[in-house]
């Protein structure tokens, strides 16, 4: 079976084999749009592509569309927390909702630990700034030095703010990026890094919550939350036709809002005597402020069985 692209923007057909005689298989498409008072309009270019293997991106290396299914609505936003008018802040609240969902980050100006006048380290106020990138190297993690070994945070190696001792701390900075619900209060203090980007697939927290075991340490069941690419926190789930996706704290202007539009394309399947068409489902929504740009992820996932001479064909459309 291979997929036939009436639509004409960048799309797949996934597939993998479940035994000898089914398979599961997925229509996959993304596309891409400019924001417009408040609504999405189909970009003039497509940039935002979809592939079975890793790619290169707009904003950089993107993960492959390779999954069934996911667990949620992958909720993502690439660039820099912006203070609003251009005015230093200390700290910028970097907030993201979909309907009723919401998530966020709080990102801060540069801090270091100071020694001050009692035992323990305590973070100098934050200096204010107008920018910042939302990037893993400004969220917490880093490297340290332990009897001749360079040890990692192992969940984000490149952040900033792990350290092994209280006097290694003293003048060294704290992480930009915070999570607003567990902030740091002391320098011992080991919190999850967060963003707002692309989640790496090897990303603790991640595996954490999607990844299940038994007493003896064997997995029993991966959910379909392993496959988001987006942070555990920005995972939504669900989504419907009209809800409102707002990103604040990423544009001097103010938030960035736009309605989510209704499903437009559609994939017509036939297998032996079946003959179905059905929508393709919303999966991710990536927002690049900067550019005033948006894409969206569409999916639908189906499994067959493999019968010899049947005869098999997968379209993909825009919807009536």
């Amino acid at each position: 079976m291979e997929l036939q692209n009436h639509a004409g923007v960048p799309a797949i057909l996934w597939r993998t084999a479940i035994d000898e005689h089914r398979i599961a298989a997925a229509v996959v498409a993304r596309i891409t749009y400019r924001i417009e008072k408040g609504w999405l309009r189909l970009a003039d270019e497509q940039a935002w592509g979809v592939d079975k293997a890793e790619w290169e991106g707009p904003v950089g290396p993107m993960p492959a569309d390779d999954c069934f299914i996911r667990g949620g609505i992958d909720l993502m936003v690439f660039g820099s927390a912006r203070a609003p008018g251009g005015r230093p802040r200390p700290r910028i609240e970097v907030r993201v909702g979909l309907g009723s969902f919401t998530a966020g980050v709080d990102v801060y100006g540069e801090r270091v630990w100071s020694a001050g006048f009692g035992r323990e380290p305590t973070p100098t106020p934050p200096v204010p700034f107008v920018e910042r990138e939302l990037s893993l190297t400004n969220a917490y993690g880093g490297k340290q030095e332990w009897d001749g070994l360079e040890v990692p945070f192992v969940s984000n190696p490149t952040g900033k703010g792990f350290y092994s001792d209280a006097k290694r701390a003293i003048e060294q900075p704290l992480p930009n990026l915070e999570d607003p619900k567990r902030p740091i209060q002391k320098w011992k203090d080991q919190p999850d890094p967060v963003g707002t980007g692309l989640c790496p697939r090897a990303f603790g927290p991640r595996l954490q919550r999607s990844i299940e075991h038994d007493a003896r340490g064997r997995i029993t069941r991966i959910k379909p939350l392993f496959f988001n690419d987006a942070f555990p926190d920005f995972v939504a789930p669900g989504v419907a036709p009209g809800d409102r996706f707002v990103a604040a704290g990423v544009h001097p202007d103010g938030p960035i809002e736009f309605a989510v539009p209704a499903p437009p394309l559609a994939t017509r399947i036939v297998i032996g005597s079946a003959d179905v068409v059905r929508p393709l489902a919303i999966d991710q929504i990536g927002l690049l402020p900067d550019q005033g740009q948006v894409f969206i992820t569409y999916r639908f996932p189906f499994r067959y069985a493999v019968i010899r001479m049947q005869p098999r064909a997968c379209e993909l459309r825009w919807a009536d």
